[in-house]
């Protein structure tokens, strides 16, 4: 490049004229070119050419990785900041509101001792309860006060009834409810054992017959739940607790139900009772497996109640304490 004439661009000269020159630009600094850019002009081509060579500074590759892990820590520690300041404000959010919560319910129990007390409530007062007398003897007399108001007992056969003595029939039979004991009237109960010890039914369905315990049942009761060997009649209208318990000698399941008809009717269904088999090798004779049921129904006059299994040819333990049958009013 000796040959070469160095060309000032300032200067206004046209690159595409004829006889331009070639440009060479050096940005760098060597031993040819100590002073920095210096253009190199070509004039022997009409076409100009442009030729820029430079250096540029790349960042070590370490230092970026320094400053990508510092960006990282500086995030990592400001999310555990954020996250322990939330905390922080959570805890006292939670104690504020147990104190407003305190708050109010001391001031719901200052209300509650403003509230007056109703009239119809009697109030007891303290001292009186520390300095209260201790309980009379059994034989004292007890004083009955003047205003106290009396009651009589008015007759109406099997329902007895209190009424005011202001409104009692003078000419009616009467006594006063102070000189009469505790009343408790007690109720009508039927209770009915197997009166044989063991049956097989064969192809009947009704279970039975039955006998009327009479250490169990109470006096009169035959004049409203009338036994008729197999079956039971009502003949007073009520709601009755019915309850049954049959005991089985067999190995396989067995079923029976609880009916109600009325002469002339179709059966009403109470209930069901069915067991599982006996899957042992227990004798027949000990295989006991036993079968009750309890229902509140009403019970009209003149009701026909019985027992009967669904199977056929199953033998039962109609003894005492095995197999019984039973009937409660409790009220009419």
């Amino acid at each position: 490049m000796d040959c070469d004439r160095k060309l000032n661009i300032g200067e206004g000269v046209p690159l595409n004229a004829s006889g331009a020159a070639k440009l060479f630009l050096n940005t760098g600094k060597n031993k040819v070119t100590p002073d920095g850019t210096v253009i190199h002009l070509n004039t022997e081509k009409q076409e100009v050419g442009v030729h820029i060579n430079t250096t540029f500074s790349v960042a070590s590759s370490k230092k970026i990785k320094l400053l990508f892990l510092l960006n990282f820590l500086l995030i990592i520690i400001c999310m555990v900041v954020s996250c322990s300041i939330s905390y922080y404000y959570w805890n006292e959010m939670i104690a504020t509101r147990k104190q407003l919560d305190m708050l109010k319910d001391q001031f719901f129990m200052r209300n509650q001792e403003k509230i007056q007390p109703s009239p119809l409530v009697s109030v007891t007062d303290r001292n009186y309860l520390d300095i209260r007398q201790p309980k009379m003897e059994s034989g004292a007399k007890v004083e009955i006060s003047t205003n106290a108001r009396r009651y009589f007992v008015e007759n109406l056969g099997e329902d007895m009834l209190l009424v005011d003595s202001g409104k009692k029939n003078p000419s009616a039979d009467k006594m006063s409810i102070i000189d009469l004991p505790l009343l408790q009237r007690e109720p009508v109960i039927a209770h009915f054992n197997g009166a044989l010890t063991d049956i097989n039914l064969g192809t009947n369905s009704l279970i039975g017959p039955w006998v009327r315990d009479k250490e169990v049942s109470t006096k009169n009761s035959e004049a409203k739940i009338l036994l008729n060997n197999d079956h039971v009649v009502i003949k007073d209208n009520g709601l009755y607790l019915i309850y049954a318990q049959v005991t089985y000698l067999t190995h396989a399941p067995s079923c029976y139900l609880l009916f109600a008809r009325q002469p002339g009717e179709n059966p009403r269904h109470l209930s069901t009772c069915a067991t599982g088999d006996d899957s042992t090798s227990r004798p027949v004779g000990k295989s006991h497996m036993s079968c009750s049921i309890q229902t509140i129904t009403r019970l009209h006059k003149e009701d026909v109640v019985n027992l009967a299994q669904r199977e056929q040819n199953r033998t039962l333990s109609l003894r005492a304490g095995y197999t019984y049958f039973g009937f409660i009013k409790l009220s009419s």
